[in-house]
């Protein structure tokens, strides 16, 4: 009896799941789409980035703020990037507020900025064959809830794919508070003697302002092609613009602001020369960054390595996220999704 039972209801599921599966498999033969365009070389020549957050944990300041960012791209030849980020306010520049709220010494903490001006020369920009990832998506299956039983997942399509090697050369400065008592700790610095302040009894905090260069390469792989699938699936695209990149960062121009201050047992201003405190010129760092050649879009980077500045606190790591990034062709070309 339990063997019968058993086959009743266990035949029947396995044919339905064979019935199933032939059914997607026969959905997958039958896919057939018409490629609209696929050239990675027509894209978008100007994007302006609208950063409205970024985080950035950083060894001598950690910050969150907001941002603006341009791309363009001269032809086949190379593009040119600009970049700015700034905290909200005081309360999300965790150096200043601290210093604004717990210093003894008399200097006005500085906002936190960054900027970056710099080009990328194409050494290499070639096309080559390549494969892309199309989900097969209706937005009829959403109205029945039949998504998982009646599509295949994806089918990979034939494509163009733009590979670009590049030498990028740039400019780069930066403004911060930080804690100049932790710093000296870190040193193994101590105060002159003669100097009346006891590190252990105040708390100062300083300015740094930094400006240098940077020399690098970066591999970006570019795709723009668009598909249109015959019958039941939406129109799809993949227009992906994504780039890797190192860069040496080398910050010849380093500038401490001295420490003043009027300790407790006098009244006449003394002054603490920034030279005490030890900096580095070097520095790098390794980054990604992916949008999209799109009119209207967003894009998303991370960035991470060791800032030229204080010796010992160059560590961060810097995540940044655009919307919206506006897409401008500067021609009369018409090969992106919106179009």
């Amino acid at each position: 009896m339990l063997r019968r039972r058993f086959l009743i209801f266990f035949v029947p599921a396995f044919l339905i799941c064979i019935n199933i599966k032939a059914q997607q498999g026969g959905l997958n033969q039958k896919v057939q789409y018409e490629t609209i365009y696929d050239d990675p070389y027509d894209i978008n020549k100007l994007f302006l980035m609208v950063q409205p957050v970024y985080g950035e944990a950083y060894s001598a300041n950690t910050n969150l703020g907001f941002g603006l960012g341009l791309d363009y791209y001269l032809k086949d030849l190379m593009d040119f990037q600009i970049g700015f980020r700034t905290p909200y306010s005081q309360a999300t520049d965790l150096m200043r507020d601290a210093a604004t709220k717990n210093s003894d010494a008399l200097n006005d903490p500085k906002r936190f900025y960054y900027v970056e001006l710099g080009l990328n020369y194409h050494v290499v920009d070639r096309k080559q064959s390549s494969k892309s990832k199309f989900v097969l998506f209706s937005k009829n299956f959403k109205k029945y809830n039949k998504w998982e039983t009646m599509v295949p997942e994806s089918i990979f399509v034939p494509i163009n794919i733009r590979k670009i090697w590049g030498v990028r050369l740039g400019g780069t400065a930066y403004q911060s508070t930080f804690e100049v008592n932790k710093v000296l700790e870190n040193q193994g610095k101590e105060l002159d003697p003669d100097f009346t302040a006891d590190l252990d009894q105040v708390s100062f905090y300083s300015n740094i302002n930094s400006q240098g260069f940077y020399v690098g390469g970066s591999l970006e792989l570019i795709k723009n092609v668009a598909i249109k699938f015959e019958n039941l699936y939406d129109q799809n695209a993949n227009d992906l613009m994504f780039n890797v990149y190192v860069d040496l960062l080398i910050n010849p121009f380093i500038s401490i602001e001295e420490i003043t201050f009027i300790p407790e047992s006098g009244s006449e201003i003394e002054t603490i020369s920034g030279d005490i405190i030890d900096t580095s010129m070097f520095g790098f760092r390794a980054g990604i960054q992916g949008k999209f050649n799109r009119g209207i879009g967003f894009s998303y980077g991370v960035e991470t390595g060791l800032r030229p500045g204080i010796q010992g606190t160059g560590f961060f790591l810097m995540g940044v996220f655009s919307v919206p990034v506006f897409g401008f062709r500067l021609d009369k070309g018409m090969s992106n999704f919106e179009n």
